[in-house]
């Protein structure tokens, strides 16, 4: 009895909510038109990010060792250009075209060093003397013995080979460290823009050559250009699509204008928010509105479909209008609830930006959740109606679905089989981030990064800074060959291309002053021997070319630089995990951790996976409480877990088998989409509680159910799938594998909804 009075209560309060909704349209619209005017007031607040790092949350030890790193070394932005020919250009032209271009990169703006052949410092001995110059003269002309001269020279070094030289002598490397960002006269968007035209102006001064550009800088701008194309093609395109698709699903031109004004005030009104938070935008996060459009038309759909089921049953606009509102209140509230509450958990997220994106994306369905009530009733009950007949699935071959789901027996063990095959698919699934491979071949940026690993260097770097002992400097004899012996060891490891380290510059200078003899290629005995080696070397030096990149200022700490090619996040992760292994076994005096942007990108993936494990539970608990207080019974909130549950271990399980590999994206989907998939359930599990409570028997409640919505559930599970999908167009990858994944899980969700959840309810005599 008390179960009746509260059930009546509640009803009682949903109509009085939904009269007060359509009696006073006009002051809601009204309101709603002032909070979109004070939400979009922010787009003049709207910005891009152009830094990589933006993925990192300050506490993430793996970039704060990065940070580190470059404060202990010199720090700078970088560029580096290729020049690539299809024969041997180590010729008296080739050479002297590199020289040139060496001399121009000096002119670009911020300039803090330029490394190339041209102005490598070799050092050889002539009679008594000590010779430290650069291996290309400044001014004089290149013969062929010059040019033999520079190839031998070059070919035999360490130093330069697969760095600044090809082994093949078809391309050449110009390294250029820039003042940081920060403190540069241009911001990296000029710094790319100039970097860019000097490669076209060397592309069209040598034909015959193919110049290639890459680099922190226009990695940073790539970020920048990936987030305004997504912004400027996906956005628009998903909202062409997901307003063609309701107005083919809606049969009314007045439903489709209300739903098509929400959306588009949602969009709006969440760009606005992401500009009064300050939040620069970075591929992850400008889809957000993406996201947003698709998920408001949910809510609109079902009050414009309830309004034109009674529209075409009694011709009362107004009447229409308030049943259409009080039937879907309660649902639409409780819909819009949980997916809020799935996006909000994205604030587990180790990564900002898909953090960032949660709460935008809340904010946006919240909004629109309010616009619904604002901007339809008004639409609804005064425009003109104009119907059509939609494009759908009539209600009586729905009501046959039900009872086909109802009473087909195997259902739920059929289901329960994928759910095991998808399982084991699970263990098909590797972590694999890297920030260079995030970009598809429609940037420049990859093209250029595939090009130059190719045919000259590697493009992931991993760094291990070294301590000398108490009281010792870099140069102490029994440090240095514990260095050496690690800079042999992984010089034998797969994918290394190049290793940088102060041992081979000392033992170059060793062999210089002992008269160039090839048995003299080694450390000196002495700490004194080194370090004067390097004092004579250093003094020779031209300005901008110092070893600060090598050895910090107090000369106690050295860099070893390793340069890997064709590895992917799994690849880095693996190399750091076996040089650490490596060094705490073999050489523990000196044992240390392996630094860079890829080892951080590559443990990133692992990190927000373990912290969305939290995000998960919490969305787990939130929606399944306020599933079970809307539908005033515990069993059927516990029911109604089992088709929410089950998209996402499907939609893992097959892209296990398929894929494989997923990324920062992936991680956060199972979250996210919790709480959009609940959203179908919801409607289902409402309106049948609705009925059974009224005296239908099971099959008669699931029959009128799907005629009711299901319909509705059928339109927004391919409009949202749709906007999804067009994600997937993305040439950012984590934006890809979000966009496939949660289309997967939707198109999944959708079947679990109208098939397993009946199954389910019969199995359970609910």
């Amino acid at each position: 009895m008390r179960v009746e009075k509260k059930a009546h209560a509640g009803r009682l309060s949903t109509r009085r909510l939904a009269h007060y909704i359509v009696t006073y349209d006009v002051m809601f619209f009204a309101l709603g038109a002032v909070l979109l005017m004070i939400a979009s007031l922010g787009l003049l607040r709207l910005s891009f990010s152009s830094d990589n790092r933006d993925f990192f949350g300050a506490s993430n030890p793996d970039i704060n060792a990065v940070l580190q790193l470059e404060d202990t070394y010199s720090k700078s932005d970088t560029l580096i250009f290729a020049v690539v020919g299809e024969e041997d250009i180590c010729t008296p032209q080739g050479l002297t075209r590199l020289r040139a271009f060496t001399e121009e990169a000096w002119l670009l703006p911020d300039v803090l060093r330029v490394d190339s052949v041209a102005n490598f410092n070799h050092s050889y001995a002539e009679g008594d003397d000590i010779i430290i110059e650069p291996l290309l003269s400044e001014e004089a002309d290149l013969g062929p013995e010059d040019a033999q001269r520079v190839k031998d020279i070059a070919l035999t070094s360490t130093e330069l080979v697969h760095r600044l030289i090809a082994p093949d002598c078809k391309a050449f490397g110009i390294f250029i460290d820039l003042v940081p960002s920060e403190n540069a006269s241009l911001d990296r968007l000029d710094m790319a823009e100039r970097a860019r035209a000097l490669k076209a102006d060397w592309q069209a001064r040598a034909p015959d050559l193919t110049i290639h550009v890459s680099g922190g800088v226009i990695g940073g701008v790539s970020i920048n250009e990936a987030a305004q194309r997504d912004m400027r093609h996906l956005v628009p395109l998903s909202f062409a699509v997901v307003t063609l698709l309701m107005l083919l699903g809606l049969g009314t031109i007045s439903g489709w204008l209300a739903t098509t004004l929400v959306t588009l005030s949602g969009t709006i009104a969440t760009l606005g928010f992401a500009g009064w938070m300050g939040i620069a935008l970075i591929p992850a996060t400008a889809t957000s509105p993406l996201a947003v459009m698709v998920l408001i038309t949910a809510s609109c759909v079902h009050v414009v479909l309830g309004w034109a089921r009674r529209m075409a049953q009694t011709q009362n606009r107004l009447l229409a209008t308030y049943e259409a509102v009080e039937e879907n209140l309660t649902a639409v509230s409780v819909t819009n609830i949980t997916t809020a509450i799935g996006f909000l958990c994205l604030n587990f997220s180790e990564s900002p930006p898909l953090a960032q994106m949660g709460t935008i994306v809340a904010f946006g369905i919240v909004v629109g959740w309010l616009l619904t009530g604002m901007f339809l009733p008004l639409i609804l009950r005064r425009a003109p109606a104009l119907c059509f007949k939609p494009v759908h699935i009539p209600g009586h071959q729905l009501e046959k679905l039900a009872s086909f789901a109802l009473h087909k027996r195997g259902v739920v063990s059929l289901f329960g089989l994928a759910i095991v095959v998808a399982l084991l698919g699970l263990s098909q699934i590797r972590f694999n981030d890297s920030a260079l491979r995030y970009f598809d071949e429609s940037f420049s940026f990859r093209t250029d990064n595939d090009a130059i690993e190719e045919h000259l260097t590697g493009m992931e770097s991993v760094h291990f800074s070294f301590q000398a002992p108490e009281g010792h400097s870099v140069f102490s004899p029994e440090f240095l060959n514990r260095v050496d012996s690690f800079t042999d060891w992984v010089r034998t490891q797969d994918k290394v291309l190049f290793v940088g380290s102060l041992t081979d510059v000392l033992k170059r200078l060793n062999q210089t002053l002992a008269g160039g003899s090839q048995d003299s290629y080694e450390l000196a005995a002495s700490q004194q021997g080194n370090a004067q080696a390097m004092m004579l070397y250093e003094l020779s030096l031209p300005l901008g070319q110092d070893m600060n990149q090598v050895m910090n200022i107090d000369r106690n700490r050295t860099r070893l630089t390793v340069v890997l090619r064709g590895a992917d996040g799994q690849d880095i992760a693996q190399f750091a995990q076996r040089s650490e292994a490596w060094l705490r076994e073999n050489e523990p005096q000196i044992a240390t951790r392996a630094v860079g942007v890829g080892v951080a990108f590559s443990k990133l993936t692992q990190r927000n996976n373990q912290s969305m494990i939290y995000g998960m539970l919490t969305v787990l608990v939130l929606v399944s409480v306020l599933m079970t207080l809307s539908l005033k019974d515990l069993r059927l909130g516990l029911v109604s877990l089992v088709p929410n549950v089950a998209p996402a271990i499907l939609a893992f399980g097959l892209w296990g088998w398929l894929i494989g590999d997923v990324n920062l994206g992936s991680t956060v989907v199972t979250t996210m989409t919790f709480g959009i998939v609940v959203d179908d359930t919801v409607h289902i599990m409402i309106h049948y509680n609705r009925h059974r409570r009224r005296g239908l028997d099971r099959e008669a409640a699931l029959r009128l159910t799907f005629r009711t919505v299901g319909t509705a559930l059928m339109v927004t599970s391919v409009a949202i799938s749709s906007g999804f999908f067009i994600m997937t167009q993305s040439g950012f990858l984590i934006n890809q594998h979000l966009g496939g994944l949660t289309t997967i899980v939707i198109v999944l969700a959708l079947f679990t909804d109208l098939i397993l959840l009946p199954a389910v309810l019969e199995r359970t005599k609910l």
